[in-house]
């Protein structure tokens, strides 16, 4: 049988002939050894003018962006790891699931806003938060960017610039070994480089001075920041004849480093790991030259950020804006973003790229098992709030997000899909399968017996109501029933994994606790009792049902009429509500409900609407039309890159009940479309070709 790789077109990678780099970044197929895709291109000065707008590097723990105009290149320095730890919400005696439900049944707002409300000392911050770096700026006297690219496949980047009527090209790569990023400039340039703290910028000293924050003590080729209460952090530059690197690090000592690794290593570092994540993962190919790119420049940043020598990745990765604080404090959102962030390993296969993400998680267990003592009064259960900084400290403010357990469910079930997907046993036994258990405590330890049948008294749908008082929370709330239906099946099945016999608690789960809240004559399933959908609203979170738990059985006709009403009613109004992170979600569940065009135009849109001509993942549109979150369009988060390319491996494969399905969300008119070693939730990875309606696919050996 041929391999599908012999049935690839492969695009000759072609750059303008009059780019006079010698070194210009030309990867090869990780299959055929033959050239790869014509690499992404940047125009300069940048769209927007921001740094997000720039080419993306990282080594999963140092991030970087090349941006820029005229003869300046900026390089905007990022990292996962740099957080002023001060502040944030502990979890208190008062603030138990008991007396949050009777403030909300008497109708007690101050009440309840008072369980959540703390007193900031003058000087310190109410938050966590992570902190903005600064930047690197490369000068070439007499020179004019024109334009950036980057090979995804090698991770190479060039910058091609004009001087005295000569094209020229510098190249750019980041070594993870090396942990530096480095230029090679063509021999002959003059180039100076001048390194700024994020200090230097004004928003940021305005909202960090107050705090303790003292200046950055710079150096001639960097500076060093000493933090109120955290290890210092340097950045540094050097040049070498043509060649720049740069590096940052944490701790004391930073004046006495020097990086002395040439340009060519570095690039060999960039190019060999690149080779390995695109020959161990997805691949796929579509005639649609949109889609591919959100496939292909999605799983780079993906790898970027997410390598497994590195920092779990936050609600911006290690790429923080210089000039300002991040949105969000750059934090860990459970309620879908860290989940999207990460949802490219399962399908993609690069399952080690979960694993910082989940040793953190579980290095919080006595910090969520002393919140669900408090929250839920059990002593062997888990609560992990919507939004904590990398310690696990509740990032606080936002009272239903705090409550919302269906974060510490969401993140179980990652757990025990990753064994699922990766046969890791081991790591089940480890941590995973207490973590599941745990979460499901403190599930049970919230729900009510009402006339035979389970129930959760009150609970939020994420986002929904914002911060109000009732129109935030309801009864048995179809996001929290899903979430609990998909950790009791979970559990079971783990069980069975490891020869346990299952709690009979999750089984009553089972039986007893409704699958959602539903009213057909009402729009179908509702955000939680006498509440449908009234609204666009960005969070699809009652129907994770759906997508991502897929806990109904569609072969059901009653299930399956209140899956069409709702899909309906959920078309109808219209996609004014939504941000950049919620439309690959959009296109998945298109893909689930059979409409593939709708699928792929909910992708287009996202491209259109949410990246621009920078290809930076925004949370708010960057134009006017497809929906009113538009005043805040320089606001970056990987979520919804990281999701538009799961979305387009669902197009390909796509699971229901556990059954997968290949090509559902493919239009008829993509008449050649094919993909390789994606992998299915049982473990196998499974390769696919789709030409002129006949369906070929090729399963790996069953994982034993």
């Amino acid at each position: 049988m041929k391999r599908l790789s012999a049935l690839r077109r492969i695009i000759p990678l072609c750059m303008a002939a009059a780019c006079a780099c010698a070194g210009m970044a030309r990867g090869e197929d990780v299959q055929s050894g033959r050239k790869s895709a014509k690499p992404l291109e940047w125009k300069f000065p940048t769209a927007g003018g921001t740094p997000h707008e720039g080419i993306a590097f990282a080594d999963g723990i140092t991030g970087v962006l090349a941006w820029g105009g005229g003869d300046t290149l900026k390089l905007t320095i990022g990292r996962a790891d740099l957080w002023d730890h001060r502040g944030g919400y502990s979890w208190t005696d008062a603030q138990s699931y008991t007396n949050i439900t009777d403030a909300i049944r008497k109708n007690d707002e101050k009440r309840l806003l008072r369980l959540f409300d703390k007193t900031v000392p003058p000087g310190e911050p109410r938050n966590p938060t992570m902190l903005p770096l600064g930047r690197v700026e490369v000068k070439m006297p007499g020179a004019t960017l024109q334009r950036g690219m980057l090979d995804v496949k090698t991770g190479v980047g060039t910058v091609e610039f004009e001087i005295d009527g000569r094209i020229l090209c510098a190249e750019l790569a980041m070594g993870k070994e090396s942990r530096a990023f480095a230029i090679k400039m063509p021999e002959g340039v003059e180039f100076s480089a001048k390194a700024i703290s994020s200090m230097e910028f004004p928003a940021v000293a305005k909202k960090l001075a107050p705090l303790r924050f003292k200046p950055a003590v710079k150096r001639e080729n960097g500076f060093t920041w000493e933090l109120p209460a955290d290890e210092p952090v340097s950045l540094a530059f050097w040049k070498n004849g043509a060649e720049l690197a740069v590096a940052t690090w944490r701790g004391t000592g930073g004046e006495r480093r020097s990086v002395t690794v040439p340009f060519a290593k570095i690039r060999a570092e960039s190019e060999a790991r690149w080779k390995k994540f695109w020959a161990e993962g997805a691949r796929v190919r579509v005639p649609d030259p949109a889609i591919q790119e959100i496939f292909d420049y999605g799983m780079y940043r993906f790898g970027a950020m997410t390598d497994p020598d590195g920092i779990p990745a936050g609600l911006q990765g290690p790429w923080i804006e210089d000039e300002d604080l991040p949105p969000w404090s750059g934090d860990y959102h459970f309620n879908i973003n860290v989940q999207e962030c990460y949802s490219p390993a399962y399908r993609g296969g690069h399952f080690a790229n979960l694993a910082p993400l989940f040793n953190m998680v579980l290095s919080w267990r006595p910090v969520l098992r002393e919140n669900a003592r408090k929250f839920a009064g059990v002593a062997d259960g888990y609560v992990l709030p919507h939004s904590v900084s990398d310690r696990g400290v509740n990032i606080g403010g936002f009272w239903t997000g705090t409550i919302d357990h269906a974060s510490t469910a969401w993140i179980a079930d990652m757990m025990w899909q990753y064994v699922r997907y990766s046969g890791d046993v081991e790591f089940l036994r480890r941590g995973a399968f207490d973590f599941m258990k745990g979460a499901m405590k403190t599930y049970r330890a919230m729900m009510t017996e009402e006339g035979g049948a389970l129930a959760l008294p009150t609970g939020p749908s994420p986002e929904w109501g914002g911060a109000a008082f009732h129109s935030a929370v309801g009864r048995n709330p179809s996001f929290q029933l899903a979430a609990a239906h998909r950790l009791a099946r979970d559990l079971s099945a783990a069980a069975a994994m490891l020869g346990e016999k299952p709690d009979p608690a999750w089984l009553e789960i089972e039986k007893r606790l409704p699958l959602a809240t539903v009213d057909n004559a009402k729009g179908g399933i509702l955000i939680f009792e006498n509440q449908p959908l009234t609204e666009s609203h960005r969070h699809h979170s009652h129907m994770a049902g759906f997508y991502p738990f897929d806990i109904f059985d569609l072969s059901d006709p009653a299930t399956a009429k209140t899956a069409e009403i709702t899909f309906a009613n959920w078309r109808a109004k219209g996609t004014w509500g939504w941000t950049g992170w919620c439309v690959p979600w959009a296109a998945i569940l298109n893909v689930h409900a059979g409409r593939p065009a709708d699928a792929v135009v909910m992708l287009h849109a996202w491209k259109e609407y949410f990246c621009g001509e920078g290809r930076g993942s925004h949370h708010d549109a960057v134009k006017k039309g497809f929906t009113g979150f538009t005043w805040r369009p320089k606001i970056m988060q990987m979520d919804g890159q990281c999701a538009a390319a799961t979305a387009v491996m669902e197009l390909m494969v796509h699971e229901v009940d556990g059954k997968p399905e290949f090509f559902k969300g493919c239009p008829p008119e993509w008449k050649n479309v094919s993909f390789e070693n994606i992998v299915l939730s049982d473990g196998r990875r499974v390769s696919g070709s789709r030409v002129d309606g006949k369906i070929s696919v090729f399963y790996s050996e069953p994982r034993k």
